[in-house]
């Protein structure tokens, strides 16, 4: 069996785009105003194509911002984005571990021995006192023994496919 990756939270991924995107079109708005000589600089009143050199500082600038700023976000964020499920193992890679090679981003198990999941619900509060719902699923073997536990999980489908991927059972465990 090749590896297979099942997407946990694909939404952190369009940060990227719309980070870099704004910062971009910005950038090309000024660049088009410059050499229409529609506005006057804002900065660099001395040059006749000011503008143009303001846009492009704007689209560098903001094109490094909308990669820098999703990188941080995700840093600070602890739940995996993603599962690789290979024949000898299972692994949580969280955000940091798309762009650090450290392995303080990745939880990795072994597939060895696992004959079921049980899914069970944790809610927690925010910040902003709203409860937010993830799954941890322990991966049980053949005694009865917990081999690891797979944490931060967004949904019962994610659960499900990682199920399925491995072909054990799937049980759920709701308080």
């Amino acid at each position: 069996m090749t590896s297979k990756k099942i997407t946990n939270k694909s939404g952190l991924i369009s940060l990227f785009g719309l980070f870099m995107g704004q910062g971009f079109l910005a950038g090309l708005i000024l660049i088009i105003l410059g050499l229409t000589k529609m506005i006057d600089p804002f900065v660099l009143t001395s040059y006749e194509y000011g503008l143009v050199i303001e846009g492009v500082a704007v689209t560098v600038l903001g094109t490094l911002g909308g990669v820098f700023m999703p990188i941080v976000i995700g840093l600070i964020m602890k739940d995996p984005i993603r599962f690789i499920i290979d024949d000898d193992y299972i692994e949580a890679v969280q955000f940091g571990g798309l762009i650090l090679k450290s392995p303080s981003f990745v939880e990795r198990h072994s597939r060895e021995g696992v004959t079921s999941i049980e899914l069970s619900e944790v809610v927690r509060t925010n910040d902003e006192g709203m409860d937010t719902t993830t799954y941890s699923a322990k991966l049980i073997g053949n005694d009865g023994v917990v081999i690891g536990t797979l944490r931060g999980i967004s949904s019962t489908g994610v659960a499900q496919e990682i199920a399925e991927t491995l072909k054990v059972e799937l049980s759920r465990n709701f308080d």
